[in-house]
């Protein structure tokens, strides 16, 4: 059983060992509530029966019956509580703990699984759908299960004292699970349209607001609200055939459960009048009814939540079996080179990387250059596993690092990439992301080499100010400083820029051109730049050209055998 929940529900074991649980607690419970017609029937037969010479079952008091009572109810309020709590803390504990589950799993993840999903669609599987999985699993899943077992035994009771009476009364619920089973397909068809329309209103939202600047510059705010309003209105509608589908249902089950009832009442009295029951049966069986029915009406009203819980487990699967990226947790490189071997890489059929080989040798400076799209960058990512090759091999001090754990791997590694992220903190604190706990005299010294001084001093709270959501506060340059300053700040042994100095004046250039020349001292350098000028000096260059080396080797050997790269000079001066 806890294998298939498992299974079933993409939970870990604990959670389907807790699921167990609460199905026991909310049988007991489930149970409990047969405890009040019970007692009712013992004193209907003690004190009613005698009016009608029937054989009473118990000889008790009136003080009896008190104390029965309050014991019953204490009873029933001491099983409410313990399955209430076992129900919910171990739903959320399970909630929370499979939030965990997935971010750490995202994190393993490549970066190409990113670039196939849509990131607004992620983060609603991991904050609503998730939500919605607590919902289900503490109003629904315990019940159903629960429900089954329990009225199994008070089926089973109820046949062994008058099987003819339990028919009339159990013959409702097979019909009734018949009507939600001829209406799955149908539910499940709008409940699926409607999760889809609201991830399009969702991402249409998002996407409005990440490019409200744009939206903006070109007068396209109306455009914008009448497409969002489109999306907005689809969902609803879809929203409301799905709730009609399933309140079509959930009324017809919830009224064939009532016939039950009356099919007890007519029987029954069928059968006291031929004698084959007396009076208390009769109404013994009565209250006996309503009381089976109350855990299935309970699980009628969740139906629609029921219907909602493949589509979830489906997508929270989805993350949870993707493969992710492991390795060793232990790197002792001889060296720090960077060797490529045939290495090749590429977008579904779209090959962006076609037999790359080189080595980027420690204490050297390797600059990547070519046209867009030849793949500089991307060979930059894939030298720290954002992505896993598809051919070849790209070794570390003579190590695969397909088999470093990436967290590892990057430990090795300063990273200025072209487009810089910033957090809504403070200059200090997304410095400081370069090198856990470093202390403020370390982050002013970075601050200081990145040449970050400067408008550090003209912001209100110096380096302790907030610079709002990606840096909003500050200048494309100034942001990229904060990039540098970080990697200036970890002082790893290899260093990859890209276009780390594109967004910055010919002056600051300098002044970063003079820090990364010290930053860079002992240390795996891989470059790339548009700018000629800045890696001249270089003491390797890589010409790239769809996804081939076209040509290698220093300044003054590329002028002599390439003729593209004396046009590239060319064409910027130098």
């Amino acid at each position: 059983m806890t294998k298939y929940f498992q299974k079933r529900y993409a939970m870990s074991r604990t959670g389907a060992e807790n699921l167990k649980k609460s199905i026991l607690s909310h049988t007991v419970l489930n149970l409990t509530k047969m405890f009040p017609p019970m007692v009712g029937f013992l004193f209907l037969f003690q004190y009613l029966g005698a009016l009608e010479d029937i054989p009473s079952l118990s000889e008790l008091s009136l003080l009896d019956y008190s104390i029965i009572v309050c014991v019953m109810l204490l009873t029933m309020y001491l099983v409410a509580r313990w399955d209430y709590i076992r129900l919910y803390d171990n739903v959320y504990s399970e909630s929370a703990n499979m939030r965990i589950d997935l971010a750490n799993r995202l994190k393993s993840l490549p970066l190409s699984y990113f670039g196939k999903r849509d990131l607004a669609d992620l983060s609603a599987t991991m904050m609503s759908d998730l939500t919605l999985y607590e919902q289900i699993f503490s109003h629904s899943v315990p019940h159903i299960y629960s429900t089954i077992i329990s009225t199994t035994i008070i089926s089973i009771m109820i046949l062994s004292y008058n099987w003819q009476l339990a028919l009339a009364a159990l013959w409702v619920i097979p019909c009734s699970l018949l009507i939600f089973r001829l209406s799955k397909h149908w539910r499940k068809r709008h409940i699926d349209q409607f999760v889809q329309a609201s991830r399009e209103t969702i991402d249409s939202l998002q996407e409005t607001i990440d490019q409200i600047q744009e939206v903006k510059a070109y007068n396209m705010e109306q455009r914008a609200l009448e497409t969002f309003y489109t999306k907005l209105e689809h969902s609803t509608q879809t929203k409301i055939k799905g709730e009609f589908s399933a309140g079509i249902a959930n009324s017809l089950a919830a009224m064939l459960l009532r016939l039950g009832i009356v099919t007890v009442a007519v029987y029954g009295a069928h059968l006291l009048i031929v004698g084959e029951i007396n009076i208390l049966v009769y109404i013994a069986y009565l209250m006996l009814t309503s009381s089976i029915y109350l855990p299935i009406e309970g699980i009628v009203s969740f139906m629609t939540m029921i219907s909602l819980l493949d589509g979830v487990v489906a997508r929270i699967k989805e993350i949870k079996t993707m493969p992710i990226q492991t390795g060793r947790r232990d790197l002792r490189p001889e060296s720090y080179d960077l060797e490529f071997r045939d290495v090749a890489f590429g977008y579904e059929e779209y090959s962006v990387i076609n037999g790359v080989s080189f080595t980027a040798k420690q204490g050297q400076v390797t600059a990547l250059i070519g046209p867009s799209g030849s793949g500089k960058t991307t060979l930059a990512k894939l030298a720290a596993r954002f992505w896993d090759i598809q051919r070849g091999q790209i070794l570390l001090g003579g190590i695969d690092i397909s088999q470093i754990d990436p967290e590892t791997l990057l430990e090795s590694y300063a990273i200025v990439f072209q487009d810089v992220l910033l957090f809504n903190a403070s200059i200090k604190d997304n410095i400081r992301i370069g090198k856990k706990g470093a202390t403020d005299e370390e982050i002013l010294r970075a601050a200081q080499i990145a040449r970050c001084e400067e408008f550090i001093n003209r912001m209100p709270e110096g380096i302790d100010t907030l610079i709002g959501e990606n840096g909003q506060r500050l200048s494309g340059g100034e942001r990229q400083r904060i990039s540098i300053a970080r990697a200036i700040l970890k002082d790893a042994p290899i260093i990859l820029l890209d276009e780390a100095t594109a967004s910055l004046d010919v002056e600051n250039e300098s002044l970063i051109q003079e820090a990364l020349s010290e930053l860079i001292k002992s240390k795996t350098v891989i470059i790339i730049a548009h700018r000629m000028r800045t890696i001249r000096g270089a003491d390797q260059i890589i010409l790239l050209n769809e996804g081939q080396i076209e040509a290698q080797g220093t300044d003054q050997e590329l002028r002599a055998q390439s003729p593209t790269y004396a046009q590239m000079l060319k064409r910027q001066g130098c």
